[in-house]
């Protein structure tokens, strides 16, 4: 009953996202800095509550999709940044990272191989690396 009433009222609206959630989690953790440190720092997670119900209640959806759209346009490097470290440290015993001279594009090898020639799949320089 209470569950159909909830759907019912959220018809229409924009509900949740990961923009939705990041802004929940910033005001989490600003409001557990300003409990330590200084306290109008409360307000502005207080703010960030706000404005996640604010986009979760509305009903103005391309606004709120636009406004997700620019998020992704910063959030999804940083994401894919962290994601690429963590590969990098789960590979670390059975592969080496390395840089490109010529372009500076990514690159891995197996370890233990001693020194191989490896040839970049973006600028095809050839060049050699201990690995």
């Amino acid at each position: 009953m209470l569950l159909q009433k909830l759907q019912r009222f959220m018809m229409g609206r924009y509900g949740g996202d990961k923009f939705s959630i990041f802004l929940l989690v910033s005001g989490l953790v600003l409001t557990i800095l300003g409990q330590i440190f200084f306290w109008p720092v409360i307000l502005l997670g207080d703010a960030l509550y706000l404005y996640a119900l604010f986009r979760m209640f509305s009903r103005n959806i391309p606004a709120r999709q636009r406004e997700y759209y620019a998020f992704l346009k910063v959030w999804t490097p940083v994401a894919d940044w962290f994601r690429f470290q963590k590969r990098k440290f789960s590979d670390r015993k059975t592969f080496r990272y390395f840089r490109c001279p010529n372009c500076g594009q990514q690159l891995r090898a197996p370890r233990g191989r001693g020194k191989i020639q490896v040839t970049c799949q973006k600028c095809r320089k050839e060049f050699i690396k201990k690995v």
